[in-house]
């Protein structure tokens, strides 16, 4: 598994371009619902990167972050056949 600083530099979204880091420092610093926080991150209303940015926004929101699961979704979210695979586990 990588490192907490490597999956701080990973892109969480190519829409706007922001590292992971970048991303929990958004969503720390506003009040915003994650609807509108997320447009903050992205920059577009793109739901490519949804499942790590829901889970990304909750783990800021209770500030306890897991970056193993989160270089998972972010990895998933590159492999099209495993998201949709692990979306029918989860029921989604």
């Amino acid at each position: 598994m990588p490192t907490k600083d490597e999956v701080l530099a990973c892109e969480i979204c190519e829409c706007g371009g922001k590292s992971v880091a970048e991303a929990i420092k958004l969503f720390q610093e506003t009040s915003l619902p994650y609807k509108k926080a997320k447009k903050l991150v992205t920059e577009c209303d793109k739901s490519c990167c949804r499942t790590a940015l829901t889970r990304l926004f909750d783990m800021a929101y209770f500030g306890n972050f897991d970056y193993d699961e989160i270089h998972r979704l972010i990895q998933l979210r590159h492999d099209k056949l495993g998201e949709m695979i692990e979306r029918m586990k989860s029921g989604r």
